[in-house]
């Protein structure tokens, strides 16, 4: 399934163009006429999502219904509607067509048939997700089921400073889902970074804690050592940071935590790892959260994007422990990416028939488990 292309082409009809996808955070569309532009490059589309005058948040396929050009150029802003570059059509926040330039000549056009072509639009928790389903088989709160129920509560909006990094790696995109959802690699690969303070001489093969499979969804609670005496900068970084670092195994214990988070309540907790299928995935803690995306471009190429959140710095010394999460939390992060281009070099070639998984690594079990379920199922209502 890593290697074969007609194995992506049916996954992206069956899984992507099925599924609820992450599109962003409502904070980009706090008021009238804010919008913003996501470029989906697994589909080659380009969508608008934006508030209009009636505050309700829609999307829309960037497409002008005359002759197919983009009515958005920019990739966000405020505006009181889209005209697009071409000819003028005018649209209103709302995806209304509400100008046509020399209209007469179209004699028989109906204006209220050609708004912008709607793309079903939900809300969870201040995160948009969009579906290209014309009518989907599950709302967005079914689809997200009881791990997004489990959840709600946790301190999504404090999260308002924000890091991002994005690239195109040469794997597939289980392949790429996959390095983030075991911690059996953390004392190999991680051995020179987070491998002191995601494992431990008590745990000394970063054995989870617990994993817990949701639907088509599923969530790891990761080990924190919380026995690491931190380097003298790092000691620094550590007690000046807004909240605890996603790197530092430690957390905030005053924090009341959702029922999905640490839900065994064990007390060497430090981060949960929480994958919606089939390509978002959030690792929180009690002081940061980050997100994980991957957008499919072929069976051996993804776009990864990444975005870390974290509470504002009232000071420099809180501004110091902030930089040094993004730093330790980016070379961590590398480690993972660094391994993915030479395994896909093996698969493409043929060389593995089949993955061995160790215990920990049940989530990727499930993974694949789910992504045949959802095949199947497309291919029977067909």
């Amino acid at each position: 399934m890593y290697w074969q292309p007609e194995y992506y082409d049916r996954e992206m009809e069956a899984i992507y163009k099925r599924a609820w996808l992450c599109d962003g955070r409502i904070d980009q569309v706090k008021a009238a006429g804010d919008f913003f532009v996501k470029e989906i490059k697994t589909f080659n589309m380009s969508v608008i999502v934006a508030r209009a005058k009636d505050n309700v948040v829609r999307a829309f396929y960037n497409v002008c219904q005359h002759r197919g050009n983009h009515v958005e150029l920019k990739p966000c802003g405020n505006a009181d509607g889209f005209v697009c570059p071409f000819h003028g059509w005018s649209y209103s926040l709302d995806g209304r067509l509400a100008g046509v330039p020399d209209q007469r000549a179209f004699y028989d056009l109906d204006k209220s048939q050609k708004g912008l072509q709607e793309i079903n639009l939900d809300i969870w928790e201040g995160f948009i997700f969009i579906n290209f389903t014309e009518k989907p088989a599950q709302s967005l709160i079914e689809f997200l089921g009881q791990q997004g129920a489990d959840l709600v509560g946790y301190p999504f909006h404090e999260g308002t400073e924000i890091f991002e990094y994005e690239g195109v790696i040469n794997c597939n995109w289980k392949c790429m889902v996959d390095s983030f959802c075991e911690t059996y690699h953390v004392p190999i690969l991680h051995g020179r970074s987070v491998s002191t303070t995601l494992a431990s001489p008590e745990n000394p093969h970063g054995r989870l804690i617990d994993i817990r499979l949701k639907g088509p969804h599923r969530t790891q609670s990761v080990w924190g050592n919380m026995g690491y005496v931190p380097n003298p900068v790092q000691g620094l970084a550590f007690a000046n940071a807004p909240g605890p670092s996603i790197t530092s195994g430690s957390v905030d214990t005053a924090r009341e935590l959702p029922k999905g988070l640490n839900e065994t309540r064990a007390p060497n907790w430090s981060i949960d790892v929480t994958v919606f299928f089939p390509n978002w995935i959030i690792v929180m803690g009690t002081g940061m959260y980050f997100t994980h995306q991957m957008w499919p471009l072929s069976s051996n190429e993804v776009i990864w994007q990444m975005r870390g959140f974290l509470r504002p710095a009232q000071n420099a010394a809180q501004r110091f422990g902030q930089e040094n999460s993004m730093v330790e939390l980016r070379d961590a992060v590398l480690e993972d990416c660094n391994t993915l281009e030479r395994i896909q070099q093996s698969l493409d070639q043929g060389l593995l028939k089949e993955f061995v998984f160790h215990d920990h690594e049940l989530a990727l079990r499930h993974h694949y488990h789910v992504v045949k379920e959802w095949l199947a199922d497309f291919e029977n209502e067909r």
